[in-house]
């Protein structure tokens, strides 16, 4: 029996088909409604049913970009196919997922994960945990001033990250907005108005993050690697270290405020000027309406130590 096969064995649920769908639904012997039922089924996925004739041809090379982008091959595979496999992976999976995947991939082949065994993985968190740890050891000295080290032992790093390149970095593995490539103006507004902080395992790659409002928002939250809300009670820190994370967020300086005059100017080059180009500083400030992080309700506790 091949790998695939044991596989498929193993993992019956990922080898249902439409046309396993389909038998079942067909209550004859003969499979009499197959023909009828391909026609329907098939046919929410013929791509000349939702392009017109004019965008067929740019409406494919975005699918097939969009794949590829994910890691995805697309070889051999019919448009309609195409279409099919890009409906199913958007309904079913995050983009993040297969970035994720294709990072770790790419790394393992490169010989940078310190755990080879890919049988040892047991879920999506363990592969972001060697992931962070392949990254620590990439980190450049130049990122070194470009973070504020709260505190550090042998098994934690407490940071604030004060560029966009040092969150996306430092960041890495995970689905934070403030370290999203394509909508960098995520990180400038929390770094710009309260205390945003990392917290990293050395020894697992395990990370969450908080964040602390001081102006408008008052916010104060903190963020598994999922970005999802979640209660300081859930996130998988030891317990010396609440003191340390209370005094953290007792501080009235945002990572702006602890920027000098030419981190603050990278960060508006890499945060602002790239998505508006022709909005001064100051007008960028004045914007109403802000893009928010997406997230789960935070969990709510009787007893709920306070670190604020």
């Amino acid at each position: 029996m091949s790998r695939l096969d044991e596989l498929k064995k193993q993992y019956p649920e990922l080898n249902m088909t439409v046309f396993d769908m389909m038998k079942r639904l067909d209550t004859s012997k003969s499979y009499k409604y197959f023909p009828l039922m391909c026609k329907i089924f098939g046919s929410r996925f013929n791509v000349k049913n939702h392009f017109h004739p004019d965008d067929l041809s740019k409406g494919m090379l975005e699918i097939q970009s969009n794949l590829i982008s994910k890691g995805i091959s697309t070889n051999e595979l019919t448009d309609n196919q195409l279409f099919y496999l890009q409906n199913y992976i958007s309904e079913h999976f995050t983009n993040d997922t297969y970035q994720t995947l294709t990072h770790f991939m790419s790394l393992m082949e490169k010989g940078l994960i310190e755990n080879k065994d890919v049988t040892s993985y047991k879920n999506i968190d363990d592969i972001r945990g060697a992931l962070t740890l392949a990254s620590m050891k990439e980190l450049t000295k130049e990122l070194e001033g470009q973070i504020i080290r709260e505190y550090e032992d042998q098994k934690w790093l407490i940071l604030r990250p004060l560029t966009f390149s040092a969150s996306s970095k430092y960041g890495t593995s995970t689905r934070w907005c403030t370290t999203y490539q394509r909508e960098k103006n995520y990180f400038e507004k929390y770094w710009r108005r309260g205390i945003l902080v990392y917290f990293i395992n050395k020894e697992t790659g395990y990370k969450f993050a908080g964040y602390k409002g001081l102006h408008d928002d008052h916010e104060f939250s903190f963020w598994n690697a999922e970005d999802n809300r979640v209660d300081y009670l859930d996130v998988d820190a030891d317990d010396y270290l609440f003191p340390i994370v209370r005094k953290i967020f007792k501080s009235n300086a945002t990572n702006k405020n602890l920027c000098s005059d030419e981190i603050q100017q990278q960060v508006h080059k890499e945060c602002v000027e790239e998505y508006y180009p022709k909005m001064r500083a100051i007008e960028f400030d004045m914007i109403a309406e802000e893009p928010e992080c997406v997230s789960e309700p935070v969990p709510v506790y009787e007893e709920r130590p306070s670190i604020a």
